[in-house]
């Protein structure tokens, strides 16, 4: 069976060190803490988290970096359990609330575009 890749830009593996908060689809906090990135893509990523997260739900996941913050907000698009205590979730990123997307897409620079020959 073929497997219908959706996305526009390519997946970057890359672990940067996260703190988020959940909210569920009622915008109510459900969960708050430290974890980090499995990899990231244009406008997508998706974070190790040690709780399942509702498909519905929101993540605001903050990324500090030398020289600026990037705070983000994801809609979830798939959770799974990778082991007891830990799930990687897949999410849209929907609003850009500190920082730039600019910003966003230098997370990873040389990867984005295909080195040359």
């Amino acid at each position: 069976m073929a497997f219908d890749e959706r996305r526009a830009s390519q997946r970057i593996n890359v672990a940067f060190e996260i703190t988020y908060e959940c909210f569920n689809p009622r915008g109510e906090k459900v969960d708050a803490g430290s974890a980090h990135t499995v990899n990231i893509s244009g406008r997508g990523v998706m974070v190790e988290l040690p709780r399942n997260v509702d498909p519905n739900a929101r993540v605001l996941v903050c990324i500090k970096q030398p020289f600026y913050t990037l705070l983000v907000m994801g809609a979830v698009v798939h959770s799974r359990r990778v082991q007891e205590g830990e799930y990687q979730i897949g999410m849209e990123l929907i609003e850009m609330i500190e920082g730039t997307w600019k910003d966003w897409e230098a997370l990873a620079p040389p990867l984005w575009e295909p080195a040359p020959e």
